[in-house]
């Protein structure tokens, strides 16, 4: 009768394709070894030789029980003596083939043997082997039980050589086919079919070798001894039918504990996702059209092609549903359970790993993309606005159609939602959550995407999602497949709703700003590469020794460790890498390092943030490179970036807080080799004082001019009331304590100075001015300014000067607090200045605040103070300290210095005189 099939497999748009060649393997030498053994009589029969005739036959069996009763003393009481020389015996054999050598039988038995001759361990080993090899197992056997010693091999011992032999020939059958994958096992299937026609399930002794020999044949290099398969056939025939033996009982060998742990419940996991009905029953074509081979492992790391994989599969599953259902079966399109079981025992037979079948499972049948409530509950969104309460039902109108807040899933009609809103919102969701869940966010996604070619469908969108914390309506959701749909081949051949995963990674990150990928261009450039070229690379250790954790301004302010920060850098670096697949030849190019650039980049919504962290932390500047020179240490001397921000250290010994040095003495002094004469016209060495003349113009303080404690000032000094004065400023002791009251100040901000000059003029009842004692202890108490009360005496003496009514000029005292405003600093102002006041002499105060953008100051970027705080603190300070709603020129230098005093960092003081007043012509590191 012919043979019948069941039905053709169809609706698989890989089930035409040729089946892949058989997987090409060979029976292991140790197999072939074993197939080959030859019979007892002959290895008897290579004993007796030139070497036995030196040494008796009682002799050598004397010295095996020697050998044998040595073994015995060493013997642990939980194992016998053959399984402990099995193990003696294997930990010389490497290869794990069960067979050794003479020298590998020799360091075995070493131990056992000592003061033995080397001819007599020749001649122990020749007695048990086969062209110098031993088969350790049977030698275990038959050195303990004495088989050979007691001189009737034949007779006493073939019932335990059979025993091991047909035992060794059976697994190296199993190892053998299953090495060779699933096409072998099915053929040995179809083997057994072939040679029973009439389905009976059982053949003969001739039809079970004719089914081996067509698995095992010359051509796969593994071929069995007749008296093995004889062995077979007589341990596996039916006892009920001599002569036939029950070919299933023989498969199950491969079939038994193949389902063990997690691989049971993957096949069951699979099968559930098809049987929808849950009827324990599957149509076939459902079955082949279900499967994935685009997600096979193998497929992903390129060593197979999808349609070599789904062919295997079509073809073998075919030929076991031939095999299990026999050629007189109904055909049927529905298959059960139990064969789609059966099937997939010899399937996990065949791989060893239990992780990669079941990864194998999951994902060639796609049971990890099942209907999952939490990732597919959309509608629970929508659900608190049936029970959000209407703002307020008074007074209702017609026209008043916001009673209900506004949220993601509620927003005005005149508003028209997008992919870019979308990506938006989700971009600051993730920037809140910080940089390193930015790049866990790609790690996701590139994850998600298994099978290497780009590609998401729904399902992988989802689970990537959810893992990353972001929810989306399934509006929003089909919006993002329509922007970055796939439109590849291989997105036409899945014919699925596809998203193309770099194009949506680019909506999700944004683009970068050109002035943003500029400062990348130049820290690229400034760590030796090019970027124009793209075979240009640096080294990561590049990266690391340039990267100046130290210079982050929320390493500054002590709330960050540069070492966490460094270590955040390097990891999610080389995450991004790993998954990118970037960084060929361990070198980062100038496209890797700009990906994860623009990632970075949008974690940080503020142009000026990105600005100034790209100038802190890389050496960004031609002169901070030149500093660094390529070494650690710079060429010219001077202190490298790092170490200009790098904490000072103390080591054992030093103070905590350095002991100041006296200043040095100006004037006359008693240890001075040359005194300097006196005038004679001094009050104090005449009896006439002298009146003293009165400072030229040029050299009072006026309004606007700061005076710099310390510069010699013409008069009578404020303690002698003499015209000598010992530059008691130059001294140091007022000048520190000035320097700590700008600090204290400084750190309230620009509010620290606004306040300190309303409670000097709350205390100016004359307001001409000056402010007494017991008012300026006041304004002290009330500011905390923390000055012990001799300190306070000598500000208030020095400032007093030459007012008669004993009052201080705390108006000096403020200017002398400002400072001299810096060099280096003065350039930025008078540049403000001018772009501020349109060729007119003045600042407008309403200009300044209307330019200033409290979102772009160092405070709120690093989230010191929030926007609305800093911007209402300057409005506040432009109100006070302008004059009739402007600021002249000194003024506006002024009221500069003040702010320079708060920025104490060059670059932060040079963003608030540009960025924070919109003039972007010039960054941080630019003119």
């Amino acid at each position: 009768a012919p043979l019948q099939q069941p039905p053709p497999l169809l609706n698989h748009p890989c089930a035409a394709g040729g089946l892949p060649a058989p997987l090409a393997g060979g029976c292991p030498a140790a197999m072939a070894s074993r197939c080959g053994a030859s019979d007892a009589g002959s290895r008897l029969s290579g004993v007796a030789g030139s070497r036995m005739s030196g040494v008796a036959q009682a002799e050598l069996n004397q010295l095996e029980e020697v050998i044998l009763n040595k073994i015995q003393q060493r013997v642990p009481s939980k194992i016998g003596e053959e399984t402990y020389i099995v193990k003696v015996c294997r930990y010389q054999d490497l290869a794990g083939s069960g067979w050794i050598d003479y020298s590998k039988f020799k360091r075995a038995f070493a131990p056992f043997t000592p003061g033995v001759a080397d001819q007599d361990v020749r001649l122990i080993f020749d007695r048990y082997a086969s062209n110098d090899c031993l088969p350790y197992k049977q030698f275990a056997v038959e050195f303990v039980r004495g088989i050979r010693r007691d001189g009737d091999f034949m007779a006493l011992g073939s019932e335990a050589v059979q025993e091991l032999a047909w035992e060794d020939a059976l697994g190296g059958i199993k190892a053998s086919l299953c090495g060779r994958g699933i096409r072998a096992v099915i053929d040995l299937c179809l083997a057994f079919s072939e040679v029973d026609p009439d389905n009976v399930r059982a053949v003969s002794a001739d039809g079970f070798s004719a089914a081996l020999s067509r698995v095992f044949s010359a051509e796969n290099d593994c071929q069995l001894q007749d008296g093995l398969v004889d062995q077979l056939f007589e341990v596996f025939q039916q006892p009920f039918a001599p002569g036939q033996l029950a070919y299933d009982q023989f498969i199950q060998v491969f079939k038994d504990d193949a389902l063990a742990g997690d691989r049971r419940q993957a096949v069951r996991a699979a099968f559930r996702r098809l049987d929808t009905d849950s009827e324990g029953l599957v149509n076939i074509n459902k079955l082949v059209s279900a499967f994935d081979p685009v997600r096979h492992p193998q497929v992903s790391d390129g060593s197979r092609q999808a349609e070599d994989v789904v062919a295997e599969f079509v073809e073998t599953f075919q030929d076991f549903l031939s095999f299990s259902r026999g050629r007189q079966s109904y055909p049927s399109y529905l298959v059960a359970w139990e064969e789609f079981e059966d099937y997939h025992k010899f399937v996990s037979a065949c791989v060893e790993s239990e992780a990669l079948f079941c990864a194998t499972m999951q994902r060639a049948w796609n049971s990890d993309k099942g209907p999952n409530d939490s990732i597919e509950s959309r509608a629970a969104l929508a659900r608190p606005a049936a029970g959000v309460p209407g703002k307020s039902r008074a007074g209702l109108h017609h026209w008043q159609c916001d009673t209900l807040p506004l949220s993601i899933t509620h927003n005005k009609a005149t508003e028209f939602l997008t992919a870019e809103t979308v990506a938006l919102r989700l971009r600051q969701n993730i920037a809140r959550r910080g940089v390193s869940h930015a790049f866990d966010v790609v790690k996701n996604f590139y994850v998600a995407d298994d099978d290497l070619d780009d590609l998401l469908d729904v399902y992988e969108f989802r689970r990537a999602c959810q893992q990353s914390g972001m929810t989306m309506r399934e509006s929003e959701e089909m919006m993002c497949f329509e922007a970055c749909a796939a439109d590849t081949p291989a997105a036409a051949k899945k014919g699925s709703s596809l998203i193309h995963l770099q194009r949506w990674l680019c909506l999700l990150h944004g683009q970068l700003p050109p002035a943003r990928l500029q400062l990348v261009e130049r820290v690229f450039r400034a760590l030796g590469g090019d970027p124009g070229n793209e075979e240009s690379c640096v080294s990561p250790a590049a990266l690391k020794a340039n990267f100046v954790a130290e210079a982050h301004p929320l390493v500054r302010k002590g709330e960050l460790d540069a070492g966490v920060l460094l270590g955040e850098f390097l990891d999610t670096f080389s995450l991004f890498s790993h998954v990118r697949g970037g960084c060929q030849n361990g070198m980062v190019a100038f496209s890797d390092f700009l990906a994860y650039y623009m990632v970075y980049s949008s974690t940080i919504d503020n142009d000026a943030l990105f600005d100034l962290l790209m100038h802190r932390l890389w050496p960004i500047d031609a002169e901070s490179l030149e500093e660094q020179g390529g070494a650690e240490a710079p060429i010219d001397g001077s202190p490298s970036k790092r170490e200009r921000w790098a904490t000072p250290v103390f080591e054992v010994g030093d103070q905590a807080v350095p002991r100041q040095k006296a200043p040095p003495h100006e004037g006359p002094s008693s240890y001075a080799r040359e005194q300097q004469r006196l005038p004679d016209s001094h009050r104090r060495f005449s009896r006439n004082a002298v009146p003293a003349s009165p400072p030229p113009e040029e050299a009072r303080p006026r309004m606007n001019q700061s005076v710099v404690p310390g510069t010699p000032q013409t008069g009578y000094s404020s303690i002698t009331k003499s015209s000598i004065v010992f530059n008691e400023a130059a001294s140091g002791e007022l000048g520190a304590v000035l320097q700590r009251m700008r600090a204290s100040i400084a750190r309230r901000g620009l509010k620290g100075w606004t306040c300190l000059a309303e409670r000097f003029e709350s205390v100016d009842h004359r307001r001409n001015g000056g402010t007494m004692k017991s008012d300026f202890q006041r304004v002290h108490r009330g500011m905390g300014l923390g000055l012990s009360p001799e300190e306070q005496e000598l500000v208030f003496k020095y400032f007093v000067g030459r007012r008669r009514d004993g009052s201080m000029d705390y108006r000096e005292c403020l200017r002398a607090l400002r400072g001299p405003l810096p060099e280096r600093r003065a350039p930025l102002v008078r540049r403000l200045f001018e772009d501020m006041c349109q060729g007119g002499g003045a600042v407008p105060g309403q200009a300044l605040k209307a330019r200033f953008d409290a979102r772009s100051t160092p405070m709120v970027l690093v989230g010191v103070k929030d926007a609305a705080t800093e911007q209402q603190d300057f409005h506040e300070a432009v109100d006070h300290f302008s004059t009739g709603g402007f600021f002249e020129e000194q003024a506006f230098v002024d009221f500069f210095t003040m702010l320079s005093s708060v920025y104490k960092e060059e670059d932060e003081f040079k963003l608030m005189t540009t960025t924070v007043f919109g003039l972007h012509g010039a960054g941080i590191g630019g003119g």
